[in-house]
């Protein structure tokens, strides 16, 4: 319930605003930077409201798969929900051209273009066109290539592979233009498929590989940083329009301040525990492809993706990849430059 209602002496009294914050990593802020992010949400919003504003934290999953975590946030029984790309695409499918290959050089790029024009218009357009408010985006990492059969120097030693893909579009065209088979698998089975061997590799960044303990049943990793992990942060616009702008301005700040965490923390976990020291301490044999190996990858990518950007998302999918690029292409001048 987002506002609770209290019997007092024969009448009834309102009762503080209740948030729910929903996200699918473990509920522990050693392992997850989205829920120490969440931790970081709550008390701001409590300690500022002086109790007016209560949020409950449902961590891994506790509310449900993605599509019912959606479900539940546009019906407002969730106000805020933390999830990846794969759960906002059924609902938009133009976010896929978020996930074109090789697009983003780094982090600092690609926080300025969702922060600039192009995310304000992005977020505009999925407001418009679905009722979801996209209020911000957090870092998970870059994605590496990871799998139990061989060493994955080039697109060659990908022939024959199935990998796990979430049931993006765009995912199974990249696999598929490197000659890897593209299997979609929901994240909390992606484990024992693995382990069973319905599958022999997956690609997420490596934070994210730690969460679910891909580790143990991976043998070979390559870092492609091929895709960018993001988290997104959304609300159901009519939640977010009933609030007063006292409650505007609380939930904004712990908002921004919960994503923070959610950057800083991650950018520590891939330099220290979660990083590729960890997946090395793992047992796991690294490889980083030279320029001209990410350029095979590259060459072979981006056309198949862009192609099936055209056939499934038509003109305007390919309008926004490309204005989308314009971006990156401004903001790395940017970096040069100063």
């Amino acid at each position: 319930m987002v506002l609770g209602l209290a019997i007092f002496s024969g009448g009834v009294m309102a009762g503080p605003l209740e948030i729910n914050v929903s996200h699918e990593e473990p509920g522990d802020v050693e392992t997850s930077s989205v829920h120490a992010a969440a931790v970081v949400f709550k008390d701001i919003i409590e300690t500022q409201s002086g109790g007016d504003m209560v949020v409950n934290i449902y961590p891994a999953g506790a509310l449900g798969g993605n599509r019912e975590r959606m479900d539940q946030m546009l019906g407002n029984i969730i106000q805020l929900n933390i999830d990846s790309i794969g759960a906002i695409a059924p609902f938009y499918s133009l976010i896929n051209v978020i996930d074109l290959p090789f697009a983003f050089p780094n982090q600092t790029v690609f926080h300025k273009v969702m922060e600039g024009q192009f995310g304000d218009d992005l977020k505009e357009d999925i407001l418009d066109n679905t009722g979801i408010r996209l209020l911000d985006v957090s870092v998970s990492g870059f994605y590496v290539l990871s799998n139990n059969e061989r060493p994955i120097m080039s697109p060659a030693d990908m022939e024959g592979i199935r990998f796990r893909t979430m049931s993006v579009p765009s995912h199974i065209a990249m696999m598929r233009s490197l000659g890897a088979s593209a299997t979609p698998i929901p994240w909390d089975e992606l484990y024992s498929a693995l382990q069973m061997g319905v599958i022999e590799g997956q690609h997420n960044p490596i934070p994210i590989m730690a969460i679910g303990g891909l580790q143990e049943v991976q043998d070979y990793a390559t870092l492609t940083n091929h895709l960018i992990g993001a988290d997104w942060w959304m609300t159901n616009d009519s939640f977010y329009q009933s609030l007063n702008d006292e409650q505007k301005a609380i939930f904004n700040d712990a908002l921004h301040a919960g994503v923070m965490v959610a950057n800083g923390t991650r950018l520590l976990f891939n330099s220290t525990e979660m990083g590729v020291g960890f997946l090395e301490d793992a047992g796991i044999e690294i490889y980083a492809p030279t320029i001209d190996e990410l350029a095979e990858f590259r060459e072979l990518a981006v056309p198949a993706v862009m192609e099936t950007f055209e056939e499934d998302l038509g003109q305007d999918g390919v309008d926004l990849a490309n204005y989308l690029l314009q971006e990156v292409d401004k903001e790395i001048e940017k970096l040069i430059t100063k």
